[in-house]
């Protein structure tokens, strides 16, 4: 009896206990079936291929701190802690004056979890729940820090599936969607535009067009390369952004060193750049200005940081009139970083 009251009570504090096992068992289970390094494309549930890396990501428990060792196979461990080396980053900017806005991208499988577990379980739920809690314990003790933190998981279960078949992401791509990088934008620009300083920053005028495009994805094209089985294109929609001057619209570049705004991190900050549509376009839009960009691929964690660095020590004014950094990585990055976390330091 008094068990029963135990579990009762348990499932009426989180009522989806019980499918956030089943969804850690599944992604073990998935995970099992290729040897680490041999494979790179792995078939899910529902239509969806995932990167070994994405599935990776959903193995490891809580890894903050002192045991955050236990969540990274390749770094060594006084590299493995990511929260120490964030907060020191951003220390060195607050000394500047320079507000650090962490933005950490979330992996496909935790917004579409049928990707996993199949669409069975999720049938009569309108708004897909969060089975996969390590971003929230990470940006937890990142804010007790005193970071800020963008958490988009909430955002992006709840607006996943937008207008004219926009989604957050594709299952033939592992990069998040224009769609998503829009609604990511818009949140980023409320809380820049919210600051005061931003009134006195010149603004110009965008042209943005919503389009629908064939897209064969780098994970169906891996996947075909693996298996000799090919795949059908997605459908993604691509809202392009460019400037309107007197001369007509032109395209809007990602070297903007006078833009009090910066943004650096991974693959994902430039990806969709030929369509126009990447992270720092859709930025300008929300803005009103453009903001310029340390991108990349695959170095979210240390390169970008070093880019900019390098920047800075080249060029000692570089930070004048700068207010913020927007530092924006794939999530599994917390789990598999190619070097771990190095600090680095500015001066």
């Amino acid at each position: 009896m008094a068990s029963t009251l135990v579990f009762a009570t348990f499932a009426c504090a989180d009522p989806d206990a019980e499918l956030r096992q089943e969804f850690r068992a599944a992604s073990l289970a998935l995970a099992g079936q290729y040897d680490p390094g041999s494979r790179v494309a792995v078939e899910g549930r529902d239509g969806w291929i995932l990167h070994s890396r994405e599935v990776d990501y959903l193995t490891p428990g809580a890894t903050v701190g002192e045991i955050a060792p236990q969540a990274d196979d390749h770094s060594p461990s006084e590299f493995s802690d990511p929260v120490s080396v964030i907060f020191g980053f951003h220390s060195q900017l607050v000394q500047r004056g320079i507000e650090l806005y962490f933005v950490p991208v979330p992996e496909r499988p935790v917004i579409y979890p049928e990707s996993i577990l199949g669409p069975e379980p999720f049938s009569d739920r309108k708004v897909k729940p969060n089975l996969h809690s390590f971003l929230q314990e990470v940006l937890s003790a990142l804010q007790e820090r005193g970071v800020k933190v963008i958490d988009l998981t909430q955002l992006f279960l709840s607006q996943r599936e937008g207008p004219n078949g926009r989604s957050v992401y594709a299952p033939s791509e592992t990069h998040w969607t224009p769609h998503g990088i829009a609604l990511a934008a818009e949140l980023m620009a409320a809380k820049i535009n919210a600051t005061p300083w931003v009134a006195a920053i010149p603004k110009s005028d965008f042209y943005q067009r919503w389009m629908l495009r064939e897209h064969r994805g780098s994970m169906y094209k891996l996947y075909e390369a693996e298996t000799g089985r090919a795949l059908e294109p997605d459908e993604v929609s691509i809202r392009r952004v460019r400037l309107e001057t007197d001369e007509g619209r032109k395209r809007i570049g990602l070297n903007n060193p006078q833009s009090p705004v910066i943004v650096l991190g991974d693959s994902n900050t430039i990806f969709w750049r030929k369509f126009d549509s990447a992270l720092p376009h859709h930025l300008a839009y929300e803005l009103g200005f453009p903001v310029d960009v340390f991108s990349s691929k695959g170095g979210g964690a240390n390169e970008s940081r070093l880019n900019l660095v390098r920047r800075i020590r080249s060029e000692p004014k570089y930070l004048d009139g700068k207010r913020v950094v927007i530092w924006c990585i794939s999530a599994r990055t917390f789990t598999n970083p190619v070097q771990g976390w190095i600090p680095i330091a500015m001066d």
